[in-house]
């Protein structure tokens, strides 16, 4: 049944901005719609806050990748991306289904200027269910195959893993000190899911349970503007993330988006050379993270 909550709760906020909106070709796994009643990325991403406020969302955290770009005296056109929770029971079934989702948890909702339109990207739910390895039982959705297709099956789930040698508190300490030794890297967010009110981080309980990962969102502006500036939709997977949780049998896993399956899926022709130095990074922070 969670399942369909959740594709009714995507869906609702598509079905809002559809109504005067404009569907167009889009990347494998997005759902990308033109907001043809919108002029400004500020205003649209104002209004869709507001409303998902309204449906019982919290939003831990807007990235304003232009206003990030220009902190660095870089160009890009408006692009933000709200990253919005589910209500705390939606999501905690979520995470027990499959813990690797907290990494696509919240929910992000990108808003960006593209040759003067104003559009709007969400994961489609096949994408989801797909990367994540999600089993579908409730009947609703088998109804639903359109949305499932607008991916369809992966030969690969553009996640990388990598065991740690440490616990899940000590993995993630060592990761954002990593990432921080790098001057010019931001962590504009560190979301513990086994706390949903974030005021209240610093007193949760040590004996998190396995489905209670903690998602490390990091980035720099001097790199992902490039990115940006050959596609914006890219947006939606900036900044980078790593995703520490614990399986059943106490094991520690790092998880994050492989550089290559984002060059892949937007399509980055001219990046190569950056690409190759992320994943290089990437794969060398979560070796300091897992004590390696």
């Amino acid at each position: 049944m969670y399942f369909k909550r959740f594709v009714r709760l995507v869906v609702l906020f598509l079905l809002l901005f559809l109504l005067n909106s404009v569907v167009v070709l889009a990347t494998p796994g997005l759902n990308h719609i033109v907001l043809a009643g919108q002029s400004d990325v500020t205003q649209a991403v104002d209004e869709l806050k507001n409303e998902l406020l309204e449906q019982g969302f919290t939003i831990p955290l807007i990235v304003n990748h232009s206003a990030a770009a220009a902190s660095v005296d870089l160009q890009l056109v408006p692009n933000q991306v709200i990253y919005a929770r589910p209500r705390r029971q939606l999501e905690k079934k979520l995470l027990r289904k499959s813990p690797t989702i907290g990494i696509d948890l919240p929910v992000k909702f990108h808003v960006y200027e593209d040759n003067g339109d104003i559009v709007l990207t969400v994961n489609s739910i096949g994408y989801l269910i797909d990367r994540h390895s999600m089993t579908i039982k409730d009947s609703v959705l088998r109804v639903t195959n359109h949305l499932i297709n607008q991916f369809g099956t992966q030969a690969q789930t553009g996640l990388l893993n990598v065991i740690s040698q440490r616990n899940v508190d000590e993995t993630v300490q060592a990761l954002q000190q990593a990432i921080s030794a790098n001057p010019d890297a931001r962590i504009p967010l560190v979301l513990d899911y086994s706390v949903f009110d974030q005021s209240k981080a610093g007193s949760r309980k040590r004996n998190k349970p396995a489905f209670s990962p903690v998602l490390i969102v990091f980035g720099n502006p001097n790199v992902g503007t490039f990115l940006m500036q050959s596609n914006p939709a890219i947006g939606i997977d900036l900044p980078l993330e790593f995703l520490v949780w614990k399986n059943d049998n106490d094991t520690v896993t790092i998880s994050y988006t492989d550089p290559q399956f984002l060059k892949q899926r937007f399509q980055l022709t001219d990046q190569d050379a950056r690409i190759n130095a992320i994943a290089n990074a990437l794969q060398n922070l979560a070796s300091q993270g897992a004590g390696l």
